[in-house]
């Protein structure tokens, strides 16, 4: 049974003491793409390459990955002026929503009441770069020291694989927060000012064409120095801590993990970001394996200790993962939602569904698709101007397939199509395509 959980973990990337790489390897992704809104024409995206390694010496684990891309710079009303080559951060769910000048989600605000009915896209960058750094000091004792080290202690919603990966897609209501899924950074520090902090601010409705996601804390060391213990016994056990990135003596914040398996068939993890401060966030979840199925819930807070009424955010979900017996027909429903201090905020909801469908041992068919509802404002209504406003919402589909050439080289292809209405009634519709080609040395 411990089989199963650990099948279903590492198809959602949350594998026991997983780093970024499960393994010592040596991956390279190519990927190449295209797309553009309903009613424009096509446009080429480019070229984006990521390289990843891990290397295990002895108790040492060394590990990093590069981005660089070869992308359209577009301009002139969406012509392909020029290229840009270099370490990037750019992927192709980011590309899908367009992060160009007078590109697509850029050019559509609403200069109404001064609210934004634009897509959010920049949750849907990452890392260009990650360089993580591990010594197992014994055999239940590791010290790391990283900018994307991912100890993880339970499951959450999750864009869908690494960004840069084929299984890249959008949940929970888009990318409306102040919010993204590089390093987690505790603040800005001179050679790294683009940084996030942990101190989230919670979108109000209006802020983004569609409002509703909240992080997620369970992964408790991402760019951090960071210690754990974990015991591999009879009664699985992981307690950890982390320093993370930007620590201020004056204001200082701690991040902290706890996770326990008293059982082949359950996992329970905790985790808080941001302890000492009033702006820490909560986490907690639970796996749940069985013969069939796999359940994982979660459930979170922002900003708890805060005074201000209107930064206060709550998200819970659930996900199962069905494997149909004596096959690998596997299916992925979830739903999460999320609920806000405001009492003039409703609250946000998301579904959505994953299926992998093999037709053979190296061809198979993957789908994901959603729908999302945002958070309206009910003041809206007192108001001529904005009474038919609502909360907004999304849905989405992308169909791909994997072909297994060998042991070494995959080759992907997808297209991912999705029409989003904001909640001021605006309405844009995008499809993309592309193809990744993945070789593991």
């Amino acid at each position: 049974m411990k089989k199963i959980i650990f099948a279903a973990a590492l198809s959602l990337a949350s594998a026991a003491f997983a780093q970024v790489l499960p393994s010592p390897q040596f991956k390279n992704t190519v990927w190449s793409g295209f797309g553009n809104p309903y009613a424009g024409d096509t446009m080429f995206y480019g070229f984006a390459d990521t390289f990843q390694a891990r290397v295990d010496r002895g108790n040492f684990t060394i590990e990093g990955m590069l981005n660089t891309g070869l992308l359209a710079n577009y301009d002139n009303n969406g012509d392909v002026d020029n290229f840009t080559f270099g370490t990037s951060n750019q992927n192709a769910l980011n590309l899908h929503y367009g992060r160009y000048p007078n590109f697509f989600s850029s050019s559509n605000t609403c200069g109404e009441n001064g609210k934004n009915n634009a897509v959010n896209s920049q949750n849907t960058i990452q890392d260009s770069y990650y360089v993580n750094f591990i010594w197992q000091l014994s055999k239940n004792f590791d010290f790391g020291a990283g900018t994307k080290l991912n100890w993880q202690v339970g499951p959450a919603p999750r864009y869908g694989a690494w960004l840069w990966e084929p299984e890249a897609h959008s949940r929970q209501g888009g990318f409306s927060t102040d919010y993204d899924d590089r390093a987690g950074a505790r603040a800005g520090t001179a050679n790294d000012g683009n940084s996030k902090s942990y101190k989230f601010r919670v979108d109000a409705p209006g802020s983004a064409d569609v409002v509703g996601f909240v992080p997620y804390a369970n992964k408790y060391a991402k760019k951090a120095l960071a210690f754990r213990f974990h015991s591999n016994d009879s009664i699985g056990f992981e307690l950890g801590g982390a320093i993370p990135n930007g620590f201020n003596t004056d204001d200082p914040g701690m991040h902290f993990g706890l996770k326990i398996a008293p059982a082949d068939w359950l996992s329970i993890g905790a985790a808080i970001e941001g302890a000492f401060d009033d702006a820490a966030n909560f986490y907690t979840g639970a796996t749940i394996g069985a013969r069939n199925f796999v359940l994982e819930v979660y459930l979170a807070a922002d900003r708890l200790f805060t005074d201000e009424k209107d930064d206060q955010a709550y998200g819970t979900g659930a996900n199962i993962t069905f494997i149909i017996p004596n096959t690998s027909i596997k299916l992925t429903p979830e739903l999460g939602i999320n609920f806000f201090e405001n009492d003039n905020y409703d609250f946000a909801w998301y579904t959505g569904c994953g299926l992998y469908l093999p037709f053979s041992k190296k061809f198979s068919l993957n789908v994901w698709g959603s729908a999302a509802f945002g958070s309206k404002d009910k003041r809206w209504d007192d108001n001529s101007a904005t009474r038919e406003w609502d909360g907004g919402r999304i849905f989405s589909i992308k169909p791909g397939i994997t072909y297994i050439i060998d042991s070494n080289l995959t080759f992907d292809a997808y297209i991912n199509l999705e029409k989003r209405e904001a909640f001021d009634g605006k309405s844009r519709a995008a499809w993309s395509s592309g193809a990744f080609l993945t070789y593991t040395f």
